[in-house]
């Protein structure tokens, strides 16, 4: 499961996580390298989106370490730099009330990107498909449309890992296509994204680095050809 260190985006070593006496992460060593796609799939409980979290510095581990091109992952307010740095798309996007435009400038704003942000929030949303409901207020969206806003959000950041839980979850074939052709053209612009899914099939053409958990373990990791 270990990769070359000095190719790595982000290592993980050591990281136990508990939750009510119960033992939901306990990842040995994972090393995500620079560029490339890998996909955490495995049974609903395994421990994939708690993995994301700790990943995106959301979730602090009870042990163990996190280091982002080879420095050490703070948490709270000392991990700032590195909450800019990776950017998580959840399972269930939250969207605040209000027009799509706005919801795509949010994030550049909070983070203190002050330049050329409704730019790049067009740009984020064109990528998309998206570019027609820029002054959509966002509960007229679709399901499908959500996910694809949420989408639209992360690329405005533009941060160097991009971690997505259950991207395709509760959409359409046709809306689950259009975020397999996002995370192609992610990996084109040479993007490091981390994916889960417990339903692995759909991102099989995208050639991942494929790896299981099981009760929060990772039992393999292989290239998926």
């Amino acid at each position: 499961m270990s990769r070359n260190s000095k190719d790595a985006l982000i290592e993980l070593e050591g990281i136990k996580l508990g939750f009510q006496q119960r033992l939901i992460l306990d990842v040995e060593q994972l090393q995500i390298s620079q560029g490339g796609l890998t996909v955490l799939t495995g049974a609903n409980g395994a421990g994939k989106t708690s993995l994301l979290r700790v990943m995106a510095g959301l979730q602090e581990s009870d042990q163990g370490k996190i280091r982002f091109k080879g420095d050490t992952v703070s948490y709270g307010s000392q991990g700032l730099e590195h909450r800019r740095r990776v950017s998580m798309l959840h399972q269930e996007p939250y969207l605040f009330s209000g027009s799509v435009l706005k919801q795509v400038c949010y994030g550049p704003i909070s983070h203190g990107l002050n330049q050329g942000i409704e730019e790049k929030a067009r740009q984020a949303l064109e990528a998309v498909g998206c570019l027609g409901l820029v002054n959509r207020h966002t509960r007229q969206l679709s399901g499908g449309e959500k996910k694809r806003i949420a989408y639209a959000c992360l690329l405005a950041l533009d941060s160097e890992l991009l971690l997505l839980d259950e991207p395709t979850a509760q959409v359409d074939q046709e809306s689950s296509e259009k975020i397999r052709k996002l995370i192609q053209m992610q990996l084109d612009a040479g993007k490091t994204l981390v994916v889960s899914t417990h339903q692995p099939e759909w991102a099989k053409p995208l050639k991942p680095r494929l790896c299981m958990l099981e009760y929060g373990r990772i039992v393999s990791d292989t290239r998926w050809n």
